[in-house]
């Protein structure tokens, strides 16, 4: 048994005899063992071998220790045990616990706390099940990628503060937990975050989150596509810095979404911008500015000029909405969206104005001439005198044209002009202070 690889093929042998051989001298090419029954309780912690481990396809009765052992390389693929704890496990290469079945009925299925791995770590195809964790894995440390593909796991996989020195792989996985399913709040992950190919994660709280990353820092892409987030809270990514793209399908969240503080280099993929200002205006629990100057900026810089304005309109819109607003900053609000699209839009006073002044043209043309109110003056005079009325220019001399006030119409006429020409000079105003920018929101 050591050096070459010894098939017990079902067989059973005292798991003690396991920590002897690593203890004694030990072949160079390390200890590879398969198929073993494995009496007693498998205890390794402690060890330390500069040999690589292969315990393949072995079933053991008690929960399997590895806390602070250290070795070459470690494969524990195919492991039938009631859990593993590693916590502290130091290896120089690579850990694999492929196709396992670890059910735990009083803690966590399998215990990587603080493991430092110089490769990766690959959990492919395993099966975890634990009262609160099926995989504890903080501070978690791996020199290449984290594989939990294909991983079924029932309990929260908890990954707070993990440094992975490449992607972090769940394709076709499926995480459920009575809290968060997958839970990695400040992780670094220097490559990309696959959540995709089938993906399945769930939560049967009303407060947390399926998928929980905040404040995690992502070199790449962070890609959520054909997978399907459900609880009343699908993802929570406040804070969450990449380094490229996020590929993100509002259809694959079930439930709402935290975005805010959420940083990406790019315009979002796998959804329309509809579909992104549809998800922050009805999927977030509350406003935030951030999401929307984020979108804005994004299409900014791809030259998307349209879509900015869409975006920063929505962003308006969703602060009248659910903003904390006084009742005059949500009426101010309110008027410059209706006149200017909130600085936006600027032309939409001059629609105003135009209309401002076509108000006037009919009360003097065609409500007082008719009414033999206009003294002396042709309809055409008629016009001009309701254009000079409301119009925000200078005066010009020798006005002939006059409503008589004698009567309550004509009195409505003149005071119904004043009150035009202060609306003109109030559109004029806003189209100035729109084009210019001076009432544009970037709360």
């Amino acid at each position: 048994m050591r050096g070459d690889a010894v098939d017990f093929a079902g067989r059973t042998i005292p798991a003690s005899l396991i920590r002897d051989l690593l203890t004694d001298q030990l072949d160079q090419r390390g200890l590879r063992i398969s198929g073993a029954h494995l009496s007693g309780q498998l205890d390794l912690s402690d060890v330390a071998v500069a040999r690589p481990v292969v315990l393949r396809d072995c079933t053991a009765e008690r929960p399997v220790l590895l806390d602070r052992a250290r070795f070459a390389s470690l494969d524990l693929s195919g492991l039938v045990a009631p859990s593993l704890s590693a916590p502290w496990l130091r290896l120089d290469h690579y850990l694999l616990v492929q196709d396992a079945r670890l059910t735990s009925e009083d803690g966590w299925a399998l215990d990587l706390a603080e493991a430092d791995v110089g490769g990766h770590v690959s959990l492919r195809g395993s099966r975890l099940s634990g009262v609160e964790h099926a995989l504890h894995a903080p501070k978690l440390r791996t020199g290449s990628q984290l594989h939990l593909a294909e991983v079924r796991a029932d309990g929260t996989v908890f990954l707070d503060g993990a440094r992975l020195g490449g992607n972090l792989r769940c394709d076709g996985a499926t995480f459920t937990a009575t809290g968060v399913a997958l839970l990695g709040v400040d992780m670094q992950v220097e490559d990309n975050v696959y959540l995709r190919r089938g993906f399945r994660a769930r939560t049967g709280s009303d407060r947390l989150a399926a998928v929980r990353i905040r404040g995690s820092r992502i070199g790449g892409q962070l890609v959520l596509r054909d997978c399907r987030l459900t609880g009343q809270r699908a993802l929570d990514v406040k804070h969450v810095k990449t380094g490229k793209e996020i590929l993100l399908s509002p259809e694959a969240l079930d439930g709402g979404v935290e975005l805010d503080g959420l940083t990406y280099v790019g315009v979002p993929r796998d959804a329309s911008v509809d579909e992104w200002l549809d998800l922050l205006a009805t999927r977030t629990p509350t406003y935030a500015s951030q999401p929307y100057l984020q979108l804005a900026a994004a299409h900014q810089a791809a030259g998307n000029e349209r879509d900015v304005r869409r975006t920063r309109i929505a962003q308006q819109r969703d602060l009248i909405r659910r903003g904390r607003l006084t009742r005059w900053g949500r009426l101010w609000h309110r008027v410059t969206g209706a006149t200017v699209g909130y600085g936006y839009r600027p032309a939409l006073a001059l629609v105003w104005l135009v209309g401002t002044l076509l108000a006037a043209v009919v009360l003097v043309a065609a409500v007082a001439g008719p009414a033999g109110l206009v003294r002396s003056c042709s309809t055409v005079e008629q016009v001009g005198h309701a254009l000079n009325a409301v119009t925000p220019l200078a005066k010009p001399e020798g006005v002939k044209c006059q409503v008589l006030t004698t009567t309550g119409l004509g009195r409505f006429v003149v005071v119904s002009t004043w009150v035009l020409q202060l609306l003109a000079w109030a559109f004029a105003t806003l189209f100035v202070a729109g084009f210019t920018g001076l009432v544009r929101k970037t709360t």
